[in-house]
């Protein structure tokens, strides 16, 4: 089959050509907008989940809805470890910017340029976007993070209104942000919510991301509507496979499909990794389970063993996570070559991830995956490219 014409994504916040088993979310969203724009109160959005269940794809659909729907918002990015005053410094620019060249609320997005101008004067390393207005002293520079960021968000609310429009925050990885940071988050989005201004918040981050928000602020637990992105269920890790090839007007056998739904176990970012490396290395359609299985003889000689330690070398790990009763992860990292072929840990968990990283923090090759053939391809993909970045998913 043409490489050319692979449908498939795997990476970091690439959207699929089918986002499958997303539709209550994407209603979530739209709802927000409209109940937002029609001047009654919603609450803002949480994500979060385990990396590779696709919480990036998401935000970036969203700010797609967003933009068609003609809200002003930012370009979905992870807002970072820095000081997050000069992040949303930058993020309401953007905004005020793209509101200044609207007509009718040009005036009064340039008189707020003039309180993102007073807001940047305390922050840190200082603001580069050139601000040709007079700061407006005595809004936003008041040095109390909280209250300057509410101030600010408060003015970008009021321009947005002015002009028949809303405007949304997207933050990407905000379990990144400290106390401080998520704290002043809360409490600007608190005070936008009180005054009836049609601004939204849509975050994503790591599974602590709820806690940490509920730790800065007690009333966060009011004032998001939290949810957890988990695995596909079957029927739409099925879609997620079989949709982009159908497209390419090839087909997969059922048994195939059912041992790469094995193999994936329903993370959205490994069935776009099977699905691009059986595309690339197939000579035909339809996809049979024989092409899928033969995969490790082919290439590896069927020497699983010898492929997962010579995968340790390329930097993978494997940690065997058993979660303790306060959820904490517990056992050793363990040389891959010991788990045996079927790559099994009696009563564990097995996460595969690049030095650095947190077992907790997403999922990793599954078991079922070199034991259907499908390792051995993938894992000689990803060493040679994430792995070595320091990425096994998106």
């Amino acid at each position: 089959m043409d490489q050319r014409l692979n449908p498939y994504t795997p990476g970091s916040g690439i959207k699929p050509l089918k986002l499958a088993g997303r539709d209550g979310d994407l209603e979530a969203f739209g709802v927000l907008l409209e109940r937002l724009a029609g001047g009654q109160p919603e609450r803002s959005l949480i994500y979060s989940g385990l990396r590779g269940v696709g919480k990036t794809v998401l935000l970036l659909e969203f700010e797609t809805l967003a933009r068609e729907a003609g809200w002003v918002c930012n370009d979905v990015e992870e807002v970072g470890s820095g000081d997050f005053r000069q992040t949303f410094a930058e993020l309401a620019y953007q905004m005020l910017l793209s509101m200044s060249r609207r007509e009718r609320m040009r005036a009064r997005a340039t008189a707020a340029l003039g309180v993102l101008k007073a807001f940047s004067v305390g922050v840190p390393g200082g603001f580069t976007a050139k601000l040709d207005v007079e700061a407006a002293s005595g809004t936003a520079d008041s040095g109390d993070p909280e209250r300057d960021l509410a101030v600010l968000l408060v003015e970008v609310g009021q321009v947005a209104q002015s002009g028949g429009t809303g405007a949304v925050f997207f933050l990407d990885e905000m379990q990144a942000l400290d106390a401080t940071a998520l704290a002043a988050v809360c409490m600007s989005m608190n005070r936008v919510g009180q005054r009836g201004l049609p601004v939204a918040l849509v975050g994503a981050g790591l599974p602590p991301l709820p806690r940490l928000l509920r730790g800065a602020k007690p009333y966060a637990e009011r004032m998001f509507a939290y949810h957890e992105l988990d695995r596909l269920s079957d029927a739409e890790a099925r879609m997620a496979l079989v949709a982009p090839a159908a497209l390419r007007e090839v087909e997969y056998e059922a048994p195939a499909v059912e041992l790469v739904l094995k193999a994936s176990a329903g993370y959205p970012h490994f069935i776009q990794e099977y699905g691009r490396v059986l595309w690339n290395e197939v000579d035909s359609s339809p996809i049979t389970a024989r092409d899928i299985k033969g995969r490790a003889g082919a290439h590896h000689g069927g020497a699983q063993p010898a492929l997962l330690q010579g995968s340790l070398r390329d930097g993978l790990r494997c940690r065997a996570a058993l979660p303790r009763g306060d959820g904490r992860p517990r056992g050793r990292a363990c040389a891959l070559g010991r788990c045996g072929a079927s790559g099994r840990v009696q009563g564990a968990r097995e996460h595969f991830r690049a030095p650095g990283e947190s077992a907790a923090e997403g999922p990793g090759l599954q078991p079922a995956a070199w034991a259907c053939g499908l390792y051995g391809a993938v894992v000689r993909r990803v060493s040679a490219g994430a792995a070595s970045a320091g990425k096994l998913y998106g």
